[in-house]
């Protein structure tokens, strides 16, 4: 067998297998989901499983995503905007509505990722990663008025937070949309300029643009780029006052 031969069975096999976890699920939530049944409904062996994925931990992520791919595709979910804060909205959507439609898978996957990895509970799939360039395209914009780390967690934490209180109260669909919509337009409110009180500290706002366009502006070296970067994140940009982090930015760099 020729090494394109194997590489096409090997995706094949991932596949039946990531379908088959998928199906338990939708089916019976995260606790159908152990490594015997879905090595029975694929038709595979346990070890074939661990082979592929390496643990159990590693099909869940794989098996995320796998279902939010092809919920997105058959959603036709926008990938980006002409406006920043609305690709953030349509990124903001599809997460609601990906945990609404598969509450075992949800569950699982951010419950599973936050006991192995305690504080840094990202998400294993493509949700955060989308959430993080969106966020830095609204940085980039020069409308972020909080660090971009800090924008991720807040948004993270909200629709969390939302998913979890329609799958356990159940609501009709007004209610979702209400309740969803209100929850990202409070979190706008508190860390895009312009999307709620006026704000009070545009240099926030322009330093953590900066911090997102560093990597491009290819006139400054890569240590003027490097400096840079670590400049604007001094100071607690975007909690703090920027006022402060400019005055001690410029009483280091007079001091040498």
């Amino acid at each position: 067998m020729s090494t394109e031969e194997e590489d096409t069975q090997r995706h094949r096999l991932r596949e039946t297998i990531l379908l088959a976890a998928s199906e338990l699920i939708a089916e019976g939530g995260a606790a159908a989901m152990t490594t015997r049944a879905v090595a029975v409904r694929a038709g595979v062996q346990a070890p074939t499983i661990y082979r592929l994925f390496e643990d159990k931990q590693g099909l869940v992520r794989a098996v995320a995503a796998y279902v939010l791919e092809t919920y997105a595709r058959s959603k036709d979910v926008a990938d980006d905007d002409a406006d920043p804060v609305v690709a953030l909205r349509t990124a903001w959507r599809a997460h609601i509505d990906f945990g609404l439609a598969n509450p075992g898978l949800y569950l699982l996957m951010n419950d599973a990722t936050r006991a192995s990895r305690g504080a840094d509970a990202s998400a294993p799939t493509g949700i955060p990663d989308v959430l993080t360039v969106r966020v830095r395209a609204v940085a980039a914009a020069g409308v972020l008025l909080v660090t971009e780390e800090r924008a991720v967690d807040l948004i993270r934490a909200a629709g969390d937070g939302v998913i979890r209180s329609l799958l356990t109260s159940p609501a009709d669909a007004e209610r979702m949309s209400t309740l969803s919509d209100d929850m990202l337009d409070a979190i706008l409110g508190r860390i895009v300029e312009g999307r709620g009180e006026t704000s009070s500290r545009p240099v926030d706002a322009l330093l953590i643009q900066l911090r997102a366009v560093a990597d491009e502006l290819t006139d400054l070296s890569a240590a003027e780029r490097a400096l840079l970067r670590e400049w604007v994140s001094r100071g607690d940009v975007g909690r703090g006052s920027p006022a402060q982090d400019v005055a001690a930015f410029g009483s280091r760099s007079a001091g040498g």
